[in-house]
């Protein structure tokens, strides 16, 4: 074994019960200095003349040696390690724990010593790497490190255990803990021969214990490996991504995040599981709006498949199924859509525990849709109300306010349809009231209702309120779709058709039109 260096502890004892003779310095190699503070002590107690002016000197110079000896220490570490690392207080633990362990030239002459060389050069870039958060990087080097370590010292060895602890402190910071388990099992494996200090070891053995936590996490969430690890990081990051790109409407590039977690998804569990059906449905629903209608079909069927396969209630099967009955809508097949539909509610509803939820209003929303698209107006008002019920009972302010706008907003316009204008009215400015408490009422649905409140007030002959909600529509289109050009279009329309309506009005009043 190499030389352990001097302790900065014991430095400091040497201070406090021989510093009046200079122990302390003639232990840090300051011979001139510790040789003179002996030689103001005899000159101060020998009675001479002055002498107590050399003891009056001493004595400061005794407190500027508090400060000195840290600093002397960091001098002679920074000679061990033949190079001067600057950012050594910031660096890992088992980074600063290698570098105070560092071999001393001396000892050094049975080694090879360009192998020596580069680990202490590594082992700086290591520290960097380590500072600015780079962990790949400084997996990379400290891989490097070891094997030169392995090099210099062919055998059981101090800088190589803290070299191998400071190599598994950077694989567990990328979440590789097979790899960091290994280095720090062998670190400590390396400390108990070679009888490592306590506090070496110590930080070997939490790092470990972390390490170990860290695995048994990653079990819990079905993978058993490194490689496994990183799939989930990748999965992680895919799902979160094209979720905010749905936030955001973007729509082709939420597909493509999410068609890259489902390939994640199955090279990770290499078979049917709970988490390829989640994103195998969401592929499916977001491929449907964007009407890829074969893919949608072909990927929610999928998703059934695998969901029988595995044995899952009904809460699984509902998303693919609702996307099914769209399909099936969409393609004008009626009656699959309603028997598609049909199953949704029941789904919902026991899901919901035969009580009320987002998903029990969703449901009934969308077979009184497709009701009232087929002119099946009574069934659709039944279901309509009936999703009201479900509304009226959900917590005041909470769920899926676009949903809920949405539906107040198509059963609004069925008692439109039948010119029943007062309760149309009352459910558009209740999709209002739900918009304004979520989003200030910026939104395409405060839009829509904005657009039918205006031809509600045209209808009835009061071209002033008409004109204040299509102007409203106008501006709530331009602001929410822009790219919606047709809506757009119609609101400039109806501007223009009230304006000139308004116009011609004040003319045969002889009045100056007033908007």
């Amino acid at each position: 074994m190499t030389p352990l260096p001097r302790r900065r502890s014991f430095a400091y004892l040497l201070w406090l019960v021989g510093g009046f003779i200079g122990a302390h310095r003639f232990y840090l190699g300051s011979y001139l200095g510790g040789a003179a503070q002996l030689v103001l002590l005899m000159y101060g107690i020998a009675g001479l003349s002055g002498g107590r002016f050399g003891l009056m000197l001493l004595l400061p110079w005794m407190l500027f040696d508090l400060w000195w000896i840290q600093q002397r220490m960091k001098r002679l570490q920074q000679q061990e390690l033949a190079g001067d690392d600057d950012g050594e207080d910031e660096a890992p633990p088992a980074a600063r724990q290698a570098s105070r362990r560092s071999a001393p030239r001396d000892a050094a002459k049975d080694f090879d010593l360009a192998a020596l060389a580069e680990a202490n050069k590594l082992q700086q870039r290591f520290v960097a790497a380590a500072e600015a958060g780079d962990w790949a990087q400084a997996v990379a080097i400290g891989d490097q490190i070891v094997a030169a370590m392995r090099r210099v010292f062919r055998g059981p060895h101090q800088n190589l255990a803290m070299t191998l602890c400071m190599l598994g402190q950077a694989c567990y910071q990328i979440d590789a803990f097979d790899k960091a388990r290994a280095s720090l099992e062998e670190s400590l494996s390396i400390g108990r021969k070679i009888g490592m200090p306590a506090e070496d070891m110590d930080v070997a053995r939490k790092a470990l214990d972390l390490t170990l936590v860290g695995i048994e996490q990653r079990k819990a969430r079905g993978a058993t490996s490194d490689e496994g690890g990183a799939l989930l990081n990748l999965l992680d990051d895919r799902e979160a991504r094209y979720r905010d790109a749905l936030a955001q409407g973007d729509l082709p590039g939420a597909e493509q995040l999410c068609a890259e977690a489902v390939a994640a998804s199955r090279r990770l569990h290499a078979g049917p599981h709970k988490t390829v059906v989640l994103h195998l449905s969401s592929h499916a629903e977001l491929c449907r709006r964007l009407r890829w209608n074969d893919k949608a079909q072909a990927l929610a069927d999928e998703a059934l498949a695998m969901i029988g396969q595995l044995g899952l209630d009904d809460s699984w099967r509902r998303g693919p199924t609702n996307t099914l009955a769209l399909l099936h809508a969409a393609a004008g097949r009626a009656d699959e859509a309603e028997a598609l539909y049909k199953k949704t509610i029941a789904m919902a509803v026991s899901e919901a525990g035969g009580g009320s939820s987002d998903g029990v209003v969703r449901a009934f929303n969308n077979l009184a849709f497709l009701y009232a698209e087929s002119g099946q107006d009574v069934k659709a008002e039944l279901c309509y109300a009936r999703a009201l019920v479900h509304l009226d009972k959900l917590p005041p302010g909470e769920g899926d306010t676009e949903l809920h706008s949405d539906m107040l907003n198509n059963f609004a316009s069925l008692h439109m349809s039948r010119r029943d204008f007062v309760r149309a009215r009352e459910l558009f400015e209740r999709s209002l009231d739900i918009q304004q408490r979520s989003c200030r009422g910026i939104s395409a649905a405060a839009a829509n209702a904005h657009n039918d409140l205006g031809l509600i007030a045209q209808e009835e002959g009061d071209l002033r309120q008409a004109l204040v909600h299509f102007k409203r529509t106008l501006l709530l289109n331009q602001i929410c779709t822009p790219d919606h050009f047709r809506n757009i279009d119609n609101a400039q329309r109806n501007i223009d058709s009230v304006s000139i309506a308004l116009a011609a009005v004040a003319r045969a009043a002889r009045m100056e039109p007033s908007t």
